[in-house]
């Protein structure tokens, strides 16, 4: 990716026959021009397309572009797909059908001809198991632009509320030793508008789609996936019980009878697969698994961010705006790792592996302490094709391993005797 040069500031003067607001405004406008020159220059669109996000139907690739295509083809035609929109690898799909749900459907590249089916979560087939971690992938149809989406299992896109939300103040996120810490405050433009303006996109995508669901009452789940019914390329839901209650503040995730109510609620309004995604930060995350799984969740997510902060020893107060945030990346796949397995003794419904995957090593992990897929986050900060990477990695993994599918691995670490049991040892050295 060619390095973006700092943009020369403009400074805009105040118009002091006008208010505050409206001279506020019209700076704001003039900077919003600039920038859509700039990402003109840096991609080869042009003005329009830059304003507008679609692409036109005649134009010719600036030098820039060029160069930038023709780096991403020098890491392996495998990886990467035209940036053409309206390539050949779209596959549409009917309102409320999963594009890619059949695994049968040929997608070239490295993985080609190795079984990499798997049920990621009860009626979600996968044609392999390497997922798009929420708030990481943006809402899938960004990164069509570097490779082909439709090569991964599914996507899960941003989190989605009820209505839009600007997000927390700055600052979002903060660097740690392995990881990122992010308060990024749910920041989307909203159930409704996710739905008109990503569902015919998503369609075209020839990638299942999992919607992140996020509220602060039962109701507000509820709303989105209502809204979000009969979306094209919705192929399930996955809901983020890691925000507080508004009547209690406590999180959904961390009550295993708030859980089950939330699940109760959005299986009542939809016969797609529902996951929950499970808080590490929860007193018994085993209890509220069992909980979600007996309230008829069709999958598991195991896990979402662990609370965690940095202190600005410069400024002496928290880096992060809202003072705490979700640490992600390696620093917590241990925990992930540990979880998973603690959950999968206890379950019988599929889980998905997800806490700094960065490898198709990192991502057996997963599989062989009970999950039948996993997510891929914070490792596409550094590296846009960190999920093609881990699946061909695994493709590589059942060729050389000579294994019939990849599913003979999921599990093959659990052990034989009773959660119980281990637990008692565990606490006993």
């Amino acid at each position: 990716m060619p390095r973006r040069a700092p943009r020369k500031r403009v400074e805009r003067p105040i118009n002091v026959s006008r208010s505050t607001e409206e001279s506020l405004e019209e700076i704001a406008r003039g900077d919003e021009d600039d920038d859509s020159v700039e990402v003109a220059e840096l991609d080869g669109a042009s003005i329009t397309e830059a304003a507008t996000g679609e692409p036109e139907d005649d134009r010719t690739p600036s030098e820039l572009a060029t160069k930038l295509g023709a780096a991403l083809g020098a890491r392996g035609p495998s990886a990467v797909q035209s940036a053409d929109p309206r390539s050949s690898s779209a596959r549409p799909a009917a309102a409320g059908q999963a594009p890619s749900a059949d695994p049968s459907l040929p997608v070239e590249g490295a993985e080609f001809g190795v079984d990499l089916t798997v049920e990621a979560a009860r009626g979600l087939t996968l044609r392999n198991p390497v997922m798009t971690a929420s708030g990481t992938f943006g809402q899938g149809v960004e990164y069509a632009e570097l490779f082909d989406v439709a090569r991964l299992g599914a996507i899960v896109n941003k989190g989605t509320t009820r209505d839009s939300r600007p997000g927390n103040p700055q600052y979002r996120i903060a660097e740690t030793p392995s990881g990122i810490l992010n308060s990024i405050g749910l920041e989307n433009p909203g159930a409704a508008a996710v739905s008109r303006w990503y569902g015919p996109k998503w369609a075209a995508l020839g990638c299942p789609v999992i919607v992140n669901v996020a509220g602060h009452s039962v109701d507000d789940y509820v709303a989105v996936v209502r809204e979000l019914e009969g979306t094209p390329g919705v192929a399930g839901y996955e809901l983020n019980v890691s925000c507080p209650n508004v009547e209690g503040g406590t999180l959904f995730g961390c009550d295993p009878s708030l859980a089950a109510e939330v699940v109760r609620a959005v299986k009542a309004e939809t016969s797609l697969p529902v996951i929950v995604k499970l808080t590490p930060n929860a007193p018994d995350v085993v209890g509220v698994a069992l909980a979600c799984e007996e309230a008829g969740a069709d999958g598991l997510t195991a896990i979402n961010t662990i609370l965690g902060m940095r202190i600005s020893t410069a400024k002496r107060r928290p880096i992060l705006g809202m003072g705490s945030g979700g640490l992600s990346g390696p620093a917590i796949r241990p925990v992930a790792v540990h979880i998973t397995y603690q959950v999968a003794r206890a379950v019988s419904i599929p889980i998905i592996g997800a806490g700094g995957v960065t490898s198709a090593g990192d991502a057996l992990e997963f599989l062989m302490a009970g999950a039948s897929a996993v997510q891929v986050g914070t490792a596409t900060f550094a590296d846009p094709l960190a999920p093609i990477r881990v699946l061909e990695g695994l493709a590589a993994y059942v060729r050389d391993q000579g294994l019939m599918s990849i599913r003979e691995v999921i599990g093959v670490a659990l052990p034989a005797e009773p959660a119980s049991t281990l637990q008692e040892d565990a606490e006993g050295g």
